[in-house]
């Protein structure tokens, strides 16, 4: 399995499958010259939140991918996937209070859960609570790779996600959704991590995953 960032909260995963075939999954494309989607193949294509800028991109991809905006569970192609609503700009006491009614409001996100290679990944989108429930932990289940925003303007800050990170306790973290390097420092410092070198392709397989805590991996763009 490859992934790339290709900034904000967008990525590339493409996943290998038997013969030699292979699937492209993109998340969150925000621009074209950002991401290239014209001439990328794109498979799956999923959307943390169908807003307008969004459904702008969808008419620049070529082919016909499989769109998923909505939650609940999808099987394309030997990929498992599970889309988890969560509401934004709202706070744990709320959440706590009426956690099936505030997960199933229509303005929020959504959290993908992704199973392929004998591997499962994250991608938080947007995510703005500063914790998650127990609903939402049950529901993400075991990761192996985790994708968090870290910026802290319209997500959530570096110090809240390192919080969500050890909910979760993902075998790697990935951060994204932030501009400064000072929101990376302050990440990679509250995981206990001075400094990692940054990368253009994360490439990982189920039997090289390391059980001794959790490894930030940093991406370029």
């Amino acid at each position: 399995m490859h992934i790339n960032w290709k900034g904000e909260s967008c990525f590339q995963i493409i996943i290998s499958r038997q013969r030699d075939e292979q699937i492209s999954i993109i998340i969150n494309p925000f621009s074209l010259k950002a991401s290239n989607l014209p001439h990328l193949r794109v498979d799956i294509l999923l959307l943390t939140q169908d807003n307008h800028r969004n459904n702008e991109m969808k008419t620049s991809i070529k082919g016909n991918p499989f769109l998923i905006t909505t939650p609940g569970e999808y099987e394309i192609k030997d990929v498992f996937i599970q889309g988890i609503s969560v509401v934004p700009f709202k706070s744990s006491q709320e959440i706590s209070e009426k956690p099936n009614e505030m997960e199933n409001m229509s303005n929020g996100i959504i959290v993908y859960t992704i199973g392929a290679e004998g591997l499962r990944l994250c991608h938080l989108g947007e995510f703005k609570q500063k914790e998650l429930t127990i609903n939402q932990i049950s529901k993400i289940g075991d990761i192996d790779v985790l994708m968090v925003p870290i910026g802290g303007v319209s997500t959530i800050s570096a110090e809240e996600a390192t919080k969500i990170v050890s909910q979760i306790e993902p075998r790697i973290v990935i951060p994204m959704f932030y501009e400064k390097t000072d929101s990376l420092n302050e990440f990679l410092k509250t995981m206990g991590q001075k400094s990692v070198e940054a990368i253009d392709k994360f490439s990982i397989k189920k039997k090289n995953l390391s059980s001794d805590g959790t490894k930030v991996v940093v991406l370029n763009h």
